[in-house]
Formats: structure tokens, sequence, C-alpha cells
């Protein structure tokens, strides 16, 4: 038997865990961030985690992993296996994503169970300093599938709008592809506003939109990295149930929060033709353009 002091050494033993983190979506990935928040707090006395994830750069400050590593990184993971040492989170065999609330998509098969309000807080971990300007009003046109995207004559009008009244606007985003979607997803310059597409690091997006009045998107990973803000937004929802895309900030999913959303409550989640026979090819979850001017308009307190 081992002596006192022995006994404190293996009583003070850290395990290193690896969590495999399947997602490719930075928004998906966000929503992970509270179940690995509680993972550590859980554990922190016994283990340490490493994480294998596609969006490595939002978790390399993050306090709750020791190290990260790009998901590729395929034997790497492997070691885990054998080691009976890995979680695996965003399981698309265990539960429907498209209908569930992300965040207990993600604890469930943890064993943690649902999160509360509190615990679905959402973070973000910049890592540079703070060198963005200051707007107004923040818009990100991305545009993705017909079912989750708003037309860009509509943006530009919007854009128009503010800046007729004297507002600051700038527009945000990244151009990216994705593999798993096999989707080219790209946010389109508008005429007359600040261009920040493809200009902004991640952090610098980030520290743009925590800025300004008013945030508008559409449902997706920049609408859940606003999340992590306390920046008032408006999110036109229109093919996904926004129950299921949450973001509790002060524990309430409607803090500075306005939902946008169409006329439609078939939820296709990505769908390239509408589903619907009697919707006749138009995709009637997309909300018209006096339904989200006058959103904004009201969060703006502007005169209609």
């Amino acid at each position: 038997m081992p002596g006192r002091a022995g006994w404190q050494v293996e009583k003070m033993k850290i395990d290193r865990y690896g969590i495999a983190l399947a997602c490719e979506g930075m928004g998906d990935c966000l929503y992970a961030i509270p179940v690995i928040r509680k993972l550590h707090a859980a554990t922190r006395s016994t283990r340490v985690y490493d994480i294998f994830t596609k969006q490595p750069d939002l978790f390399q400050s993050c306090p709750y992993v020791d190290r990260v590593y790009p998901f590729a990184d395929g034997p790497l993971i492997q070691d885990y296996y054998r080691n009976n040492k890995l979680i695996q989170l965003f399981d698309l065999k265990k539960f429907e994503h498209w209908a569930m609330d992300t965040t207990d998509f993600i604890s469930l098969p943890t064993g943690m169970g649902q999160l509360s309000f509190r615990e679905k807080q959402l973070e973000y971990f910049p890592t540079e300093p703070d060198a963005a300007e200051t707007f107004d009003v923040v818009l990100n046109t991305s545009r993705t599938w017909p079912s989750r995207s708003w037309p860009i004559e509509h943006w530009q009008r919007l854009a128009d709008e503010l800046a007729a009244r004297g507002l600051s606007v700038a527009v945000v985003g990244k151009d990216v592809s994705s593999s798993s979607d096999a989707l080219r997803k790209q946010s389109l310059p508008l005429q007359g506003c600040r261009n920040l597409v493809n200009a902004l690091s991640l952090d610098q997006t980030y520290y743009t939109i925590a800025k300004c009045r008013l945030f508008v998107s559409n449902q997706n990973g920049l609408s859940v990295l606003a999340g992590a803000t306390d920046v008032e937004m408006i999110v036109l929802d229109m093919s996904i149930e926004w129950s299921k895309r949450a973001m509790y900030r002060q524990e309430n999913p409607l803090h500075k929060f306005e939902l946008v959303k169409g006329d439609c409550q078939i939820y296709c989640c990505s769908s390239d033709v509408c589903p619907e026979p009697s919707h006749k090819g138009q995709f009637k979850c997309v909300p018209g353009y006096d339904r989200v001017r006058g959103a904004v308009f009201r969060k703006l307190g502007l005169p209609g």
C-alpha cells in the first residue's frame, strides 16, 4: 500500500480526456461551449480536456480546455478511443438535431441532462485587443439556402433607409465553403454601407457586433456569436424554429432580442425547394420587407 504521501498523489491524479466536437458550423460549436464549461466545472479536480474541433479558432483562449486540435487529427482521436477517455459531442445518431434545443442536443448524450437557462449562457473568448469601429447598425447579409436567406434587395433597401436617417451602417460576414452542406455561404456587401465582409478576423467581428446599437442577421453562426454579447439584436427566423436555437442571455431567451418570421410553420430547416405544395414554390417562412423594417425601426426608436 502507498504511504500517506503516495496516497495524496494518487488522490490528486489528473486524467487527460479528449472531446471530439464533430459539428462544422460556428454556431453549433458556440452552443457546445456551455456544455464543455459544465463538464469542466464538474471534473476540474480530476480531469483536463483536449478538444478536437473543426473550428479551432473558437477555442484557442477557452479556459475550459487545455489543448486544441483540428478535428482532422484522426490518430490522436483514436488514442483516446483506445483509452476509453473520449467524449463525443454532437452525435447525429443520438437525436434529431433540428428538433431539439441545440445545447440539450449536445449535453444529453454526456449524461449531464438538460442545462438550466443560466448554464446555457453563451461565451466567446477573443485573443486580439479590441480595434473595432463603432456603428449604429451592423448587418449580416448571409446567403445560404433559399429557406434561410433574406433577399439582397431587401437588405439594400433597409440599409438605404437607415443611412437616409443619418445612421452609420456596416456589413460583416465571411464567405465560407461548407463541406458537410456542399454549400458556398456568402455575405454580400451593400452600397452606401461600410463593407467589412471578409475584412475582419472573428475577434474584430465580435467586437464590432458588441459595440453597435443594433445587430440584424439571419439565423446563423454570427447570430449565435452575437448571443455572447449584450447587443440589441434582431434575427430573421425562417426555416428553423427559434426556440430550438434560443440564446439565454440573462437567463432569458428574449433578452434584447426580437425574432422576425414569415408566415409558415413547417420548419423545413435547409430546403432548396419549398416542401409545401400550396406555397407554389415560394418560401413563405422568409419575412417580408415591411415586417423586418418595422422591427428594426422599433428597436432603434425611429418613427415609422
